[in-house]
């Protein structure tokens, strides 16, 4: 079988742009994987290098150069993108799939996620942070990750979506081998097994649609009046199931790691509890030096960018991390200034593919600090931590964090 998607042999990459680099594996020595990827600018490598692992890879370090690979989807498409390269590979709607295909479901899905849409859950997300923070806020500690972090956004997202919360554990598990797993294998059953649990829930709302996003999307029609083709009902719902499981779980991570190391920081959010633009202001500056997610591309046909020879297939990493730091555009981009007025971060990407729930995202990072402000006083790292509890990827974070406090009599 000839596969349609691997990468070519990178006989085209010069050798002052070979890298060695493996953005999966975190060394033992290392207690954010976040800086494996600041590393490389430390270390003055090329702004476009090139890795062999992981199938072999560009990656881009400069903000400009990302911002350009994000908007230019003719070169750089989101179309069969996995690293390492795997085929068949889902096309997931509407991100895996480029303008102007995409704008089919990207049309269906934004008015569930506008400023008016997400305000509506404002209630629900603010009952829900507070029963899982009451839960342990009398015990002093808690493990950060896997009592909250994980348990908030992602049953918020289940019961937006319309499966079952007390699933909770088995899809938090699906999710976790998507992201983290570099085995062929493992993540070829995993993809089957996510397909599995998609094409039952779609059935079971076909038959009896709720008010739900499962529903809104086997319900709608196209153009035509028809249901749309099964098969991109179940890419659409993929998509919205892994990116529903992990991003915002791993940003509340590293919003919360830091906050526990700055007790000044956390003195600032407790004073603006009541002044919601200058809260959003110092939460938009943490997810812009937070950001987690190190987004992949695809080219499309051989080319020059910047002086680079690119060649078909080959595939691109785009760090936002990195993106966010850049002193070409941030003033000091390594102080975390909560009150940075100009803050035009890539945390979310740009162009038509940004992030469909950026808006969500940030109302439960938001909602989630004002609820456990309200609840537990100045907290710190606890000194014993989960051993080797990083991760790198797709998305970058803990797999544990240990948080305690006084509790206050």
């Amino acid at each position: 079988m000839t596969l349609q998607f691997q990468p070519p042999a990178p006989d085209h990459v010069p050798a002052d742009r070979m890298i060695d680099f493996d953005f999966f594996h975190i060394p033992a020595s290392v207690e954010d994987p976040a800086e494996i990827w600041h590393d490389l600018v430390r270390r003055g490598v090329p702004s476009i290098f090139y890795t062999p692992r992981n199938g072999g890879h560009w990656v881009f370090l400069d903000y400009a150069d990302i911002v350009a690979a994000y908007r230019d989807h003719g070169v750089f498409s989101t179309f069969q993108t996995p690293i390492p390269p795997i085929e068949p590979f889902p096309v997931v709607q509407p991100q895996g799939v480029d303008p102007p295909a995409h704008n089919v479901f990207r049309r269906l899905l934004a008015p569930l996620f506008t400023p008016i849409a997400v305000r509506a859950m404002t209630d629900d997300l603010r009952r829900r942070a507070a029963v899982l923070i009451d839960g342990f806020a009398s015990h002093g500690e808690c493990d950060f990750i896997t009592e909250f972090a994980e348990r908030y956004p992602t049953a918020m997202f289940l019961h937006l979506f319309g499966m079952p919360e007390d699933r909770l554990d088995a899809f938090l598990g699906l999710a976790n081998t998507f992201f983290r797993s570099t085995d062929p294998d493992a993540r070829a059953r995993n993809i089957v097994e996510i397909y599995g649990e998609l094409d039952t829930l779609f059935r079971a709302k076909q038959s009896d649609p709720g008010n739900d996003i499962a529903s809104a999307i086997v319900t709608a029609r196209d153009e035509a009046g028809e249901q749309h083709a099964w098969e991109d009902i179940l890419n659409c719902g993929f998509l919205l199931f892994v990116a529903g499981l992990d991003t915002v779980t791993n940003t509340m991570a590293y919003v919360w790691r830091y906050l526990a190391t700055s007790p000044q920081a956390q003195a600032q959010f407790r004073d603006r509890l009541d002044d919601a633009d200058a809260f959003g202001r110092a939460i938009e500056e943490l997810i812009r030096i937070n950001a987690v997610s190190n987004l992949y591309r695809r080219v499309t046909h051989d080319c020059e960018f910047r002086g680079v020879a690119l060649r078909r297939n080959d595939r691109v990493v785009l760090p936002n991390t990195v993106a966010n730091r850049d002193p070409r555009v941030f003033k000091d981009p390594d102080t975390i200034d909560l009150d940075r007025e100009v803050n035009v971060h890539v945390t979310f990407g740009v162009g038509p593919h940004r992030c469909i729930g950026s808006l969500l995202a940030k109302r439960e990072i938001t909602i989630s600090l004002q609820e456990w402000l309200r609840r537990i006083p100045v907290f710190e790292l606890a000194p014993e931590q989960p051993a080797r509890s990083v991760f790198g990827g797709s998305v970058m974070g803990f797999t544990g964090l240990k948080l305690r406090w006084n509790v206050q009599s």
